[in-house]
């Protein structure tokens, strides 16, 4: 051994050069090989993923351990999963850069053809793809992508189980127990396959009598170079002995402490714990208690205040705009004059649900009836007029007062006629479709379509070229898969 602190050679468990001590690195070294010898044991007995989970044990207790390490590679490679094999392969080499790590030999065959590379990330990809289908529900996809893993990796423990799956699911029960032979032939022991033939109705032990020698993949040669190492044995552990028995009877003397003296203590601790928790619980009820009655009262307070705010606003005039109270005597003065447009602006402003009284609200209705449809009606005729005389910008302002306050659709087929010669079209589009779609006016609609018939003309070819890709993108996959379920069939 070395030290694990300086690196110099140990002659006992104390470093004589740093003085560390490395007995615990000396327990978790021996653990360590301790569970390489029985991955070892069940690779050779072809119990590959029990292999697999004490070499991972190994690894645990010692990440530097070169065998366990280069055999958890070799046993990922006999289970279709090169790429873990790499992955394990290259660590050892860098925790163990020497000469003799059977890795470099593994690595460098597997770089010296960059189509096993290619061959793992096509297999890869293809298992997570027909993993993917088989979660959203298409089985025959799934089955198709499934098989080229297969044809590509056929040694994929992995593959086999889900193709099982599969043919489990589509009720064919014969081919599932072949796919769960063909993995247990690979991975004599696999649990997840053994599991799978017993619910099946078949015996797993006999399944794997019934694989023949030539459906069998051969051991691997390298497996055969491999030996277990041997335990690491304490030389003094005959006078450790008389510690361990002094450890036992101090043990014994601590329990004792405990279940004497200590229960007492615990028992006074734990009644005034309790009582602190009973009056911790009570505080912080009272807290939460007036924290929610501090809530509610903000929420009323800001009720209030917006209350007062909206009444206010009918007296009051903010950033230099008049307040309701002012507009209303605005429009009445306009009212009285006859003057519905100015009277229409002025009301526009204010609210009715914030007047104060029912009188004020009453004298609301009463303007703005009449108002309303009357500016709605002068303010449509100038927009017409404007609009006959090419003056298509000052139109629409008009237009869209007397919309505002009379809702028209002749109103508003004016409107989208002047947003289409000031090439608003995207604006112009919108009010020639709310025209065809709510007006129900058929005069209308036809004057509509054949005005705007350039705009609509123009949605119409995209629509119509979007829904003939969307017919070819379609058929091109229809196509495709054809030929997938073609092939499949060759196999």
């Amino acid at each position: 051994m070395r030290c694990i602190k300086c690196g110099k050679n140990l002659a006992e468990e104390f470093c004589n050069v740093c003085g560390f001590d490395n007995r615990h690195i000396a327990r978790a070294l021996n653990t360590a090989d301790y569970y390489y010898n029985l991955g070892l044991e069940k690779a050779q007995m072809r119990d590959l993923s029990g292999a697999e989970t004490m070499l991972a044990k190994a690894l645990s207790y010692n990440k530097e351990h070169k065998n366990a390490r280069n055999l958890l590679g070799l046993v990922y490679q006999e289970l279709g999963e090169g790429g873990k094999a790499y992955k394990q392969w290259k660590i050892s080499l860098k925790v163990n850069p020497v000469e003799e790590n059977a890795a470099s030999l593994y690595v460098k065959e597997m770089e010296e053809h960059p189509a096993v590379f290619e061959q793992i990330n096509e297999s890869s990809k293809k298992f997570n793809l027909a993993l993917s289908y088989a979660k959203q529900g298409s089985d025959d996809l799934a089955m198709i992508q499934i098989k080229k893993v297969l044809s590509i990796t056929p040694n994929f423990v992995r593959g086999h189980l889900l193709f099982a799956l599969l043919h489990m699911r589509a009720g064919d029960m014969d081919a599932a127990k072949v796919d769960l032979r063909h993995a247990l032939s690979i991975d004599q022991y696999n649990t997840t396959a053994r599991r799978y033939l017993r619910e099946l109705g078949e015996d797993p032990q006999a399944a794997v009598a019934m694989v023949t020698t030539e459906s069998m993949r051969p051991d691997n040669d390298n497996l055969k170079n491999v030996r277990p190492v041997d335990h690491y044995e304490d030389p003094n552990k005959e006078t450790w002995k008389q510690f361990v028995y002094m450890i036992i009877g101090l043990a014994i003397g601590v329990i004792a402490m405990f279940v004497l003296v200590i229960p007492s203590v615990r028992a006074g601790a734990s009644v005034d714990y309790k009582a602190l928790q009973k009056e911790y619980t009570q505080m912080e009820n009272e807290k939460d208690s007036e924290i929610s009655e501090l809530k509610n009262k903000k929420k009323s307070l800001e009720d209030e205040n917006e209350d007062l705010k909206n009444s206010l606003s009918v007296y009051e005039s903010t950033n230099g705009k008049d307040s309701m109270y002012d507009s209303m005597l605005k429009a009445s003065k306009a009212f009285y004059q006859n003057d519905y447009i100015e009277c229409s602006k002025h009301l526009s402003k204010v609210s009715k649900k914030d007047l104060p009284s029912s009188t004020s609200r009453k004298m609301y209705d009463e303007m703005s009836e009449k108002a309303f449809e009357s500016a709605g009606s002068d303010l449509k005729n100038s927009g017409v007029s404007k609009y006959n005389s090419y003056k298509y910008a000052d139109a629409l302002e008009d237009l869209e007062d007397s919309y505002k306050y009379k809702q028209d659709y002749d109103t508003l087929y004016y409107i989208g006629m002047c947003k289409k010669q000031l090439d608003r079209t995207d604006e112009a589009k919108e009010d020639f479709y709310e025209i065809i779609n709510e007006s129900g006016n058929n005069e209308l609609i036809i004057k509509t379509a054949n005005y705007g018939l350039e705009l609509l003309k123009e949605d119409a070819i995209n629509e119509a070229a979007k829904h003939k890709g969307d017919s070819n993108s379609e058929s091109s996959e229809d196509s495709e898969s054809s030929e997938d379920s073609e092939s499949s069939e060759e196999e």
